[in-house]
């Protein structure tokens, strides 16, 4: 049932006191596992909500009643310095009431998108994208266009255990866009590829299926590539800010912090700004699932540890010597696992954890 509540809500820093739609949290995502997790946070007069907005020092929340702002309670300031912060995407549990809540506690996430912080920084630093992810959408167009960078990106999305799916955008500019579509495929044989025109709306319906009630969506790619087109194609209407510098289509990144923002299909999107690094955070699992094809011929190695370089033996050499693995692919694969290495190396403990 729909009920209706006079509440003060926060809106884009405005005060608007009024009726206020009483959401089922099912449609933000919320499930089973949640309730078993929240029932004793419930008992003790909590309230669930989940992060659109961080605000650096505050966020904006989704809740049963509509949009709320709300702070750090004093008790999680430290936790948050030891990198527990509340990303976009998190359910949390809101103390107080409507106008004044404060986020006491985060619940479980059932997957969390992680890179390493940009930078030169020679000590590996964990940074979290957003959580309660269900699909990634991998967004690039024709002038963007690497096969390295889509490989890390589903690294990143498969070691989260997300669903990925490739995007190609910018139809209506680049013909040569179903062509790399085709060519995609060897790259990425299990993960579905759709070309489409955010301008136009052109094959944009083919992304219907992954937009269900509940369903969360998250845009991964570069600055450029037409994140926050394609998310106002999604919305309906002209949300996020786009700017076009030139006739060949090439964007100026404009998006400049993660929001969670519902769709009409009451699925959820979050558009990320662009990425300039694709850092690995520790997504060994994520690489062997995206290189899987190397992962299966590396069991034949003779040495458990074989680097795929020169060693006797090497299953992974020999296929590439018959022709049946790509030189290229073997060394995407090589570089990936050098840099995993590398973090292993800079000594910070929750890579040295997640290797053990």
């Amino acid at each position: 049932m729909v009920r209706y509540c006079a509440l003060p809500i926060r809106r884009q820093g405005r005060n608007i006191t009024g009726l206020a739609l009483q959401t089922d949290l099912s449609s933000l995502g919320w499930t089973s596992e949640l309730d078993v997790a929240f029932a004793p946070l419930e008992r003790a007069g909590l309230r669930a909500g989940r992060v659109a907005i961080d605000f650096g020092v505050a966020f904006r929340v989704l809740t049963a009643v509509g949009e709320e702002q709300a702070v750090l309670a004093p008790g999680l300031h430290r936790r948050v310095r030891g990198g527990e912060r509340p990303v976009v995407g998190d359910w949390v549990a809101l103390a107080g009431e409507p106008g004044g809540a404060c986020v006491v506690e985060g619940l479980p996430r059932s997957s969390t998108f992680a890179r390493r912080r940009a930078g030169t920084d020679q000590v590996a630093r964990e940074q979290v994208i957003a959580a309660n992810i269900d699909t990634a959408f991998v967004v690039t167009d024709a002038r963007d266009f690497s096969r390295a960078r889509i490989e890390r990106y589903l690294a990143i999305v498969r070691e989260a255990r997300v669903e990925p799916v490739i995007v190609f955008t910018k139809l209506d500019l680049h013909a040569d866009v179903r062509g790399l579509s085709v060519d995609l495929q060897s790259l990425a044989p299990h993960v579905a590829v759709h070309a489409l025109s955010s301008e136009t709306g052109e094959g944009v319906e083919h992304l219907d299926s992954y937009l269900g009630r509940g369903r969360t969506i998250c845009l991964l790619g570069s600055s450029g590539v037409g994140k926050s087109t394609l998310a106002n194609r999604l919305l309906g209407y002209a949300h996020l800010r786009t700017r076009q510098e030139r006739r060949s289509g090439a964007g100026r990144h404009t998006t400049t912090r993660r929001e969670l923002l519902r769709l009409p299909g009451l699925a959820l999107l979050i558009d990320n700004p662009g990425m300039r690094e694709v850092g690995l955070w520790a997504a060994e699992q994520g690489v062997e699932d995206s290189f899987d094809d190397v992962a299966s011929l590396a069991r034949g190695c003779r040495f458990v540890d074989c680097r795929h370089e020169s060693e006797p033996g090497c299953a992974v050499q020999a296929a590439v010597q018959l022709g049946e693995l790509r030189q290229e692919r073997l060394a995407s694969f090589r570089k990936l696992a050098s840099e995993l290495r590398g973090h292993l190396r800079s000594g910070h403990r929750g890579v040295r954890r997640r290797q053990r």
